[in-house]
């Protein structure tokens, strides 16, 4: 969950000399209302909540609430995954002298982090490991 959140704050474009991340380059998109109405827009225009987000299985584990927390990293990971390994996946099939490029540090450390976490959240939603006994 650490990784996704860190990896969000890294660097994802890099525009001349200068690094944005991925609040900086949503909140462009956003401001020029490239996304639309859709559901793209939404989730656009609710990106910033993404920590808010991630800290919902950790309160649900800490409430012992197992396979609510598995299913919300279920989803929590699907999310980010599908975002990072998304444009990591386009990055590699740009090329040229472009002034703005890709940095994939940032997609990078959210994709391992939602593999990561998508192999926890699995785990917690089916029971494998399960730190409740039954009786």
């Amino acid at each position: 969950m650490v990784l996704v959140i860190v990896g969000s704050f890294l660097p994802w474009v890099i525009s001349g000399e200068v690094r944005r991340s991925s609040y900086a380059i949503l909140g462009v998109v956003e401001r020029l209302e490239l996304a639309g109405e859709g559901v793209l827009g939404v989730l656009i225009a609710n990106w910033p909540w993404l920590g808010v987000l991630c800290m919902a299985p950790v309160l649900a584990g800490c409430l012992r609430w197992w396979r609510t927390a598995g299913v919300l990293g279920v989803v929590v990971s699907v999310a980010t995954g599908l975002l990072s390994f998304g444009i990591l996946i386009a990055a590699a099939g740009v090329s040229g002298g472009l002034p703005v490029r890709v940095d994939p540090i940032g997609p990078a450390v959210m994709a391992a982090g939602a593999v990561l976490l998508l192999g926890g959240a699995l785990c917690l939603a089916f029971g494998v490991g399960s730190p409740v006994r039954p009786r």
